[in-house]
């Protein structure tokens, strides 16, 4: 059985990571996987070589709404011809502009489309992107989301969806090594704000002076920080050793969508603080001795809780030990096998 999956770009982002996940466990359960996405932009997440790689490149020529109309009718244009190429049984669309071209590029063609979305529903995004996904979601034969959170927010909106949490990228840790006085956090510059780096270091700034000896790390940042306490790492090759040194992440954001990053930490075994994030946190942990859940932008309580779990390394290792014993209903076995139970009952006499 073919798959056809068209992604925006693999360059970056939680959506591209999941998506190489993704397409090398249908590989390794026998599908035959085709990946399209935009070829002129790098490809940070690798895909194994048993899957066909598709540039569906389409260049915009100009800012107005005019041109991004004449891009999306070129885009669907390409689409149609990838699809008669590939002759799929199954497509699946990640994220609302792939996902509504390949519903459009396969109108007429007795195949199977699958909206995979990667943003939380408590975010309203652009007019066109938040249509999509309220309204033209119904078009598909099936959409995953991220969490029971963003069910309850859609309720009846859209029927026909599935929850697929994200999966942990590297084996839960099993080791006991000696922590860094280390607070992690990770991210892009690009989503600052949508990160809430901003006010992680407000937070940190309140709290640096009473604990001298520790550092906030910011991965994936560049740049010169406000104090020398706090520490803009860049791009880490090695973000699970990284993981493994720091005795504590914190995800200040104000919008995830089931947070990677939080996944990947708890997975090697920090200790955890974070918002609510509308109740998503709370799917991945649900007890104090896992992990600290603070009311969304509380930012005093969030420094008062960082502040008491910097200075209670006995809380610290209990919250260790306990998070990564969670992690295993994250593994990327059972990713994949709830994407190949979705995928077999869109097709049921094709596995019969």
């Amino acid at each position: 059985m073919k798959i056809l999956v068209f992604i925006d770009h693999m360059a970056s982002g939680g959506a591209a990571r999941v998506t190489s996940i993704m397409c090398n466990g249908l590989s390794s359960k026998g599908y035959d996987v085709v990946l399209a996405f935009d070829r002129q932009r790098p490809m940070l997440y690798g895909c194994g070589d048993n899957i066909t790689i598709i540039d569906n490149h389409v260049a915009r020529k100009g800012k107005s709404h005019l041109a991004g109309i004449v891009q999306m009718s070129e885009r669907i244009r390409k689409y149609h011809q990838i699809i008669n190429y590939t002759h799929p049984d199954i497509i699946i669309g990640v994220e609302p502009e792939p996902y509504l071209c390949a519903r459009m590029a396969s109108l007429c063609k007795s195949v199977h489309v699958i909206a995979a979305d990667h943003t939380s529903y408590s975010h309203r995004q652009h007019w066109f992107t938040h249509w999509i996904r309220w309204h033209a979601y119904k078009w598909a034969d099936c959409v995953s989301i991220l969490s029971h959170t963003d069910e309850q927010i859609l309720k009846n909106k859209i029927p026909n969806k599935v929850v697929i949490y994200n999966p942990i990228s590297f084996p839960v840790y099993d080791g006991n090594i000696k922590r860094e006085k280390i607070v992690l956090c990770v991210g892009r510059k690009d989503a600052w704000q949508i990160k809430g780096f901003d006010r992680m270091i407000r937070i940190w700034e309140s709290i640096s002076s009473s604990n001298p000896e520790w550092k906030l790390v910011i991965a994936g940042i560049d740049g010169v920080p406000p104090l020398s306490s706090i520490l803009y790492a860049g791009q880490i090759k090695n973000m699970q050793d990284l993981y493994q040194r720091a005795a504590i992440f914190a995800l200040p954001s104000r919008v995830e969508g089931f947070p990677m990053c939080l996944l990947e930490a708890a997975s090697q075994g920090c200790a955890c603080i974070s918002y609510e994030l509308g109740g998503i946190i709370s799917e991945i942990y649900v007890s104090p001795e896992e992990g600290i859940i603070v009311s969304d932008n509380d930012d005093d309580m969030f420094a008062q809780k960082l502040n008491e779990m910097i200075n209670s390394p006995e809380y610290q290792q209990k919250c260790s030990y306990n998070i990564r014993n969670r992690m295993n209903e994250f593994s990327q076995e059972k990713f994949i096998s709830s994407w190949d139970s979705l995928i077999k009952s869109l097709l049921p006499y094709e596995h019969c």
